[in-house]
């Protein structure tokens, strides 16, 4: 999968920049990742975001996604402040925001 400039190898569960290098993801980062690049440009919410990446929903103080969410933009060297890959969306959620090209697949 190809967004930006980074590239995702789903087989060996990779995160490669645009020069080849690879950037280590824990198993949670890749979930988390794996289901923004399923679901691009969608908002989803934070219940809906424990679901797809852990198979539970979020009690009320539950802020562990944002913690993931935060770790995820450091590893794609994404601003907080300026996001391009990740965006917030107040009282909403959070959305991938780039189109993702799917390498390999069938035409």
């Amino acid at each position: 999968m190809a967004f930006g400039r980074w590239r995702l190898d789903t087989s060996a569960r990779h995160l490669l920049d645009e020069d080849g290098t690879m950037v280590a993801l824990s198993g949670a980062e890749y979930r988390l990742l794996r289901v923004f690049l399923d679901h691009p440009q969608r908002v989803l919410n934070r219940d809906q975001l424990l679901n797809l990446t852990q198979g539970r929903d979020a009690d009320l103080f539950d802020r562990s996604i944002d913690l993931l969410v935060s770790r995820l933009r450091q590893r794609l060297l994404d601003d907080a402040r300026e996001p391009a890959y990740i965006k917030t969306v107040r009282s909403e959620g959070y959305v991938f925001s780039l189109p993702v090209e799917v390498l390999g697949a069938p035409s």
